[in-house]
């Protein structure tokens, strides 16, 4: 990709998600600490797999930071659980400002910045322990800012991320909705993916294609996850409304996708070691 179709993929991403925070729309309530705290509700009962993966417990007395923070309730988990130091970046200003209002209001203290994940403000083996959940896969550069990753990682830190899952039932969704439905088949996946989920050039991979992302760290662990997209819970984003959906989700089979077709769920889980 040259470099200037790059940077003005970078800012569309940017402009996607400064429109709103991913999560905002459960951030309903009277108060900014009301809002804030039903957004986290949400998040968690929608998704109770982060805590475990994150484990955020084992943050405590250590370097971490979060790349990617958007209304910062992982940050607050973080933050709890007395990390000798914290940092959190994300590439939109309004993630950084919900992130800082809420730490504010909760006293809590961070260093938090808008930055870019390709090229990350820090020196090498600045952290013990990164972390990112679904972030990466919207970078236009995804390899290279895994790269990133390893650089400020020291010698045994850990990196806990979580990216989107190629064949999965979302993709066989969108695949359904954006390209049989619509008469455009010859639109390849990755097609899809990059222009009918989130933010523009999203991607997502296969466990082999994850594999080669994080060859270069000197452990990875990679498992599949249902994510509430393939079980059609809660919100399903800025780009997807219509009664189509809504009849979906009132029929959609979850009992059998959670019993059978878990390995095609849209995360994947990748615990990796430098």
């Amino acid at each position: 990709m040259a470099d200037d179709s790059i940077v003005e993929l970078k800012a569309s991403v940017q402009k996607f998600w400064d429109a709103a925070s991913c999560g905002e729309i459960y951030a309903t309530g009277a108060s900014a600490r009301a809002r804030y705290a039903a957004q986290s509700r949400a998040r968690y009962n929608l998704e109770p797999y982060i805590a475990e993966f994150a484990d955020f417990p084992s943050g405590s007395g250590r370097d971490i930071l979060e790349i990617g923070v958007g209304m910062g309730a992982d940050h607050v988990e973080w933050a709890c659980r007395q990390p000798r130091t914290l940092c959190g970046i994300d590439l939109t200003p309004r993630a950084i400002a919900h992130t800082n209002a809420r730490f504010t209001l909760d006293g809590l203290e961070s260093r938090l910045a808008v930055a870019d994940a390709e090229r990350l403000p820090f020196a090498d083996e600045s952290y013990d322990l990164v972390y990112s959940w679904g972030v990466l896969h919207h970078s236009p550069d995804t390899r290279r800012a895994i790269a990133e990753v390893h650089r400020v990682l020291r010698k045994g830190g850990r990196a806990r991320i979580m990216i989107y899952h190629s064949r999965s039932i979302v993709g066989a969704i969108l695949w359904l909705r954006y390209a049989l439905l619509s008469g455009r088949l010859q639109r390849s996946l990755a097609q899809i993916y990059s222009n009918c989920l989130e933010s523009p050039g999203t991607k997502a991979y296969s466990i082999e294609e994850a594999r080669d992302l994080f060859a270069i760290f000197a452990r990875c662990r990679i498992r599949t996850q249902l994510s509430f997209g393939d079980l059609l819970l809660g919100e399903a984003g800025q780009r997807h409304t219509g009664i189509a959906l809504s009849i979906a989700r009132r029929t959609w089979p979850r009992w059998f996708i959670r019993r059978a077709l878990k390995r095609y769920g849209l995360m994947l889980l990748i615990d990796a070691e430098k």
